[in-house]
């Protein structure tokens, strides 16, 4: 079998393998945004447009992506549940509150543009802080040779860390070019 054979096979098994995890990442992002939202509700905010450059934005996206998933294997998953009940919380918040003072031309666009791809890639982070249970689960039920197991995770979730971390890149490209001009 060749290289990119055995990469795409890797691929697709990792992605399937994550499914769940991104789905379970996903519910908790969407219970704690409609809590998020319920919480800013009547609540008024001023928007204070800052001119953020990439990098600043890459960073403190990415290291809260990394927050989620590196406190998530540690914790097996519950620091990763709390990082992403936080983010929906507060992302919620500002929705509600934006569109209470503003409308939603402000949502559309400065938060919009961006947030499909950010909103993806800390939850794709996140599926990752859940990891650690899966591999437990599966090398602990299965019989096969383990340290075949670990190579296979640790191929799929470098992947999915690349994959991640371009979704990051777009969001923060998208911020600081289209969503501050829009």
């Amino acid at each position: 079998m060749q290289k990119k054979e055995k990469l795409r096979i890797v691929i697709i098994k990792t992605i399937k393998e994550i499914k769940p995890l991104f789905l379970i990442a996903l519910m908790f992002y969407g219970l704690s945004l409609g809590v998020g939202i319920l919480i800013g509700y009547n609540k008024d905010i001023k928007i204070n447009l800052t001119k953020l450059t990439f990098l600043d934005i890459f960073k403190n996206n990415i290291l809260t992506c990394s927050k989620a998933l590196l406190f998530g294997i540690i914790s097996f998953g519950i620091g990763t549940t709390f990082y992403v009940i936080y983010n929906g919380i507060t992302l919620g918040y500002i929705l509600a509150s934006v569109y209470n003072s503003y409308g939603w031309i402000p949502i559309i666009r400065y938060i919009l543009p961006h947030a499909v791809f950010e909103i993806t890639g800390f939850l794709l982070f996140s599926s990752l802080g859940y990891y650690p249970l899966k591999v437990v689960y599966v090398i602990s039920k299965n019989s096969m040779n383990q340290q075949r197991h670990l190579y296979i995770y640790l191929r799929g979730v470098l992947f999915l860390i690349f994959l991640a971390t371009v979704f990051v890149a777009c969001a923060a490209i998208i911020e600081s070019l289209v969503s501050y001009y829009a």
